[in-house]
């Protein structure tokens, strides 16, 4: 599958599907377009990067429903709402959301390219996180439940996460405690706890 981000540009209005998308393509990008979010839904494969320039009212399934459909793949790909209906409730919804930004039809060409770009960086860096997101997580697999139990506690805010405070709280001597905190460190290849701490706030376990 090719890494090269794509623009999917989603518009119910054939006139303006294919002067987005010739548009678009003149300025070296790769676009694909479709006439409805039902269309852009059976060919979307959330491992593809890029971004979706989106049409708010749509015959069939809306922007904003397509929006919330998205919403639930792991990256979510960055949206920039079009719309000739534009307003001030709209908008915010679909910036609460999570939308780059909300443009008024007719969409000033400069500007659509300017925001794409920016959800273009957006999709690479959210990418990024989640593939380290992935990583640690299987590197957490791999830990035995005393293991995770213990990093639990060397990451926590509220407890005494030093090695004398960790095996009181577990019944267990400090060179035990110790011995895990070396495997733990050596499994999750981390570098020290601070960079234990920061893959726990990545993975949120």
């Amino acid at each position: 599958m090719s890494s090269e981000p794509t623009v999917f540009v989603v518009d119910d209005d054939p006139s303006v599907l294919k002067a987005i998308s010739l548009s678009l393509s003149k300025r070296g990008y790769s676009v694909e377009a479709h006439p409805s979010a039902e269309s852009f839904l059976a060919a979307y494969d959330s491992a593809r990067p890029g971004c979706l320039v989106l049409d708010l009212r749509l015959s069939g399934m809306t922007g904003f429903q397509l929006q919330d459909t998205l919403n639930q793949q792991p990256v979510k790909i960055p949206i920039i709402f079009i719309s000739g209906h534009g307003d001030i409730p709209a908008t915010v919804h679909a910036i609460k959301e999570g939308a780059v930004d909300f443009l008024e039809k007719p969409v000033r060409q400069e500007l659509l390219l300017d925001r794409i770009d920016e959800a273009l960086s957006e999709d690479q860096r959210n990418r990024e996180i989640e593939a380290q997101r992935r990583g640690v997580m299987d590197r957490f697999a791999q830990l035995t439940s005393r293991e995770r139990e213990i990093l639990a506690m060397l990451v926590a805010d509220s407890v005494d996460t030093s090695t004398k405070g960790i095996a009181r709280q577990l019944g267990i001597s400090p060179r035990t405690v110790e011995s895990h905190r070396a495997r733990i460190i050596e499994k999750m290849q981390a570098k020290s706890i601070p960079d234990l701490v920061a893959m726990a706030k990545v993975c949120r376990f």
